[in-house]
């Protein structure tokens, strides 16, 4: 599972963080990394980047029409009341299947996948 590393945005439980880390998967939770109520454009994207974090939110409005330049991958949530253990499990899912982080494109719905 190298090479996967994740930023959980603040509306993403942070419990998340804890079962991706259960399984040896890098994840942050932008209340951690950051701060609450950190700026999406002036503070999480430029961390995410720097750190070539892959962000994972519910989001989609702020989110979901960013070019690609502008992250260093996004995982967007559409169903924002799916517990914890649903999320990681979905990323899990998504990073078993994919070979490399390569592979993942830069951009992927997580919802299917759980």
């Amino acid at each position: 599972m190298g090479g996967w590393r994740f930023l959980l945005d603040e509306n993403i439980d942070p419990k998340t963080a804890t079962y991706l880390k259960k399984e040896g998967i890098h994840s942050e939770h932008v209340r951690d990394a950051l701060w609450q109520g950190a700026d999406d454009e002036a503070d999480v994207l430029p961390y995410a980047r720097e750190h070539q974090l892959i962000t994972v939110t519910s989001d989609v409005k702020d989110f979901g029409g960013l070019p690609p330049d502008a992250h260093a991958g996004i995982v967007l949530l559409y169903d924002d009341t799916m517990p914890a253990y649903q999320v990681a499990a979905g990323l899990i899912n998504m990073v078993d299947t994919y070979p490399t982080r390569d592979a993942f494109g830069g951009r992927e719905e997580i919802d299917p996948w759980i």
